[in-house]
């Protein structure tokens, strides 16, 4: 894994905060850099531990050619560790959290900082925390903790209450399209934004994904069940094709969305502006225990996938479907 240093233009005021305090000798041995999924986070630690690395930082940066700023570059710095779950979606467990105490209990082999950083301070299970409180506590002179925060997900308040916090906010929505637009048109980029909640790395991988376009034909798709040009059947037929966990994380958003509307008649309350039409007319002809009914499921089948259960993808889809079927036609019952 390349270990080359990054940086975002969203990133500009926290890296003038960081580097203030390694300027003023006041940097924590432990930072949490906390913020929702797409923000570069990561680009961000590893830009950060290379300037603590480097052997001739310029200003506020790494040089990127000393022999430090070499191995970093080549993903074999010594004093250098980056600890994250061993697959996407497990946990940080204990023993990875001891071979890091043994390695940090030698001396910096190129005879300056030492660096960690854990990619996943939300993925620590409460072992794998517990043991990492003594390195947090007494890191040992010249060795820094970069741990990342991925929101909504907690991190241990033990290993909070140790570090200190730095949050990367999301860029406003008009400096984000800008970032965006150098690969897609403006009105793709604000599409993709909506989808990513403003995080732009997010929203470019959606844009990489097709997820917009993905996106887009469900809400065909889900207008033509509404209008009987379709049934619940042909639908699930494509979508049990789909990543189901994007494709129920969706209509869970959009059911949200549309009791917002039912209850409050105030369109500005919602968040998939795009859909306003479609929730109006499903509001007008649905019934407000239907709606709670549908979305109680497709929450549950939500649940189901981050569990990793073995799901019949056609079978879940036809049937969420066909609750969309009744959903549309419930009203009429009023």
């Amino acid at each position: 894994m390349s270990q080359a240093a990054s940086s975002y233009p969203w990133h500009s005021a926290q890296w003038h905060q960081v580097m203030t305090m390694v300027k003023q000798q006041r940097l924590p041995h432990a930072l949490l850099v906390g913020g929702v999924p797409g923000l570069g986070k990561l680009a961000f630690a590893r830009r950060l531990a290379a300037t603590l690395l480097c052997q001739q930082p310029i200003e506020t940066d790494a040089c990127r050619q000393c022999k430090s700023c070499q191995l970093m570059a080549a993903a074999s710095h010594p004093d250098f560790t980056q600890l994250q779950p061993e697959e996407a979606g497990k946990a940080i467990v204990v023993n990875a959290v001891r071979k890091l105490q043994t390695a940090l209990a030698n001396t910096a082999q190129q005879g300056g900082a030492r660096v960690v950083i854990i990619n996943g301070a939300t993925d620590l299970n409460l072992n794998a925390a517990n043991a990492l409180l003594k390195q947090l506590e007494e890191p040992g002179d010249n060795c820094y903790f970069l741990l990342l925060h991925q929101w909504p997900k907690p991190v241990s308040a033990t290993v909070t209450s140790r570090c200190q916090k730095l949050d990367i906010a999301v860029p406003t929505n008009a400096d984000a399209v800008s970032w965006l637009s150098q690969g897609m048109d403006a009105e793709t980029a604000r599409q993709v934004l909506l989808l990513a909640s403003g995080a732009p790395l997010h929203a470019l991988a959606l844009f990489e994904q097709k997820a917009h376009e993905v996106r887009r034909q469900m809400l065909v798709q889900l207008t033509a069940i509404l209008r009987g040009q379709q049934t619940s059947l042909e639908v699930a037929e494509s979508w049990k094709k789909l990543p189901l966990a994007q494709t129920f994380t969706w209509w869970v958003e959009w059911l949200n969305d549309l009791i917002k509307l039912k209850l409050t008649q105030d369109d500005s309350c919602i968040i998939n502006t795009d859909l306003l039409k479609l929730l109006q007319a499903v509001a007008q002809r649905s019934d407000i225990a239907v709606i709670y009914q549908l979305l109680d499921a497709v929450t549950q089948q939500l649940n189901y996938v981050h569990q990793r259960r073995n799901l019949n993808p056609q079978m879940v889809c036809e049937e969420l479907l066909n609750g969309w079927y009744l959903l549309v036609r419930s009203g009429a019952k009023q």
